[in-house]
C-alpha cells in the first residue's frame, strides 16, 4: 500500500481475540467475517458497509448484523481504522457477461445452466487509502479465502463508474452475472 495512510473519518476495527486475519501487508491487515464470527465482529462489519454507503449511490449496506448463511466479509484494517470492504455471497451464475455486449447495452450473450459461486456484492476504499492497489489485494484475499479464480467471481450490478473500472481491470474479457 506504499507509504501509510491517514483516516479520520472511518469505522474504528480494534483488533479482538479469536479474530481471523486472512491477509497482511505493509501497516495493513484482512478480517474474515462470516456467520460464525463473534457478534461484536459482525457488528463492526456492518457498521464498515454502512460507512461505505456514503461514497457509494446505493440505499442499503452490503451486510447486515442480521445477515446469516455464507456470507463472508473482508475488512481491511490499517492504523486500527476500516479502509476496506469486500462482501461476497454465494448464488448461481446464470450468464457470462462480455464487455461488447454490456457497450452496447445487450443482455448477457451466453447463458449457462445455474452454477453456484461466489459473487462480488460490493468492494469499498475508503477515499483517503484509493489508488493504492487496496481494492486488488481485498479481491486476491477473498479469492484465496474461497478457493475460485477472480475471473470466475461473478459481479452484483449496478456498477459505480469506478467499479466497472475495476472490474473490467480484473475480468477484462467479461463478467459472470449472478442469479437470484
Amino acid at each position: 500500500m506504499n507509504s501509510p495512510v491517514e483516516v479520520t473519518d472511518s469505522v474504528a476495527l480494534p483488533r479482538h481475540a479469536g479474530e481471523r486475519i486472512v491477509a497482511r501487508w505493509d501497516d495493513a491487515e484482512v478480517v474474515l467475517v462470516t456467520a460464525d464470527s463473534s457478534d461484536e465482529e459482525r457488528a463492526l462489519a456492518a457498521a464498515v458497509a454502512r460507512r461505505a454507503m456514503q461514497d457509494t449511490p446505493f440505499h442499503e449496506p452490503a451486510y447486515l448484523v442480521t445477515d446469516s448463511g455464507d456470507a463472508r466479509v473482508l475488512l481491511c484494517r490499517s492504523r486500527g481504522v476500516a479502509t476496506g470492504l469486500t462482501v461476497l455471497r454465494r448464488h448461481p451464475r446464470w450468464a457470462w457477461w462480455s464487455w461488447d455486449d454490456w457497450d452496447a447495452e445487450r443482455r448477457p450473450s451466453t447463458g449457462v445452466a445455474p452454477l453456484p459461486a461466489w459473487t462480488v456484492e460490493t468492494i469499498w476504499v475508503h477515499p483517503a487509502a484509493q489508488s493504492r492497489g487496496l481494492a486488488h489485494r481485498l479481491l486476491e484475499a477473498a479469492s484465496r479465502e474461497v478457493d475460485q479464480p477472480i475471473t470466475s467471481f461473478a459481479w452484483r450490478r449496478p456498477f459505480t463508474p469506478s467499479g466497472e473500472a475495476f472490474c473490467r481491470r480484473q475480468c477484462p474479457e467479461g463478467f459472470w452475472v449472478p442469479g437470484g
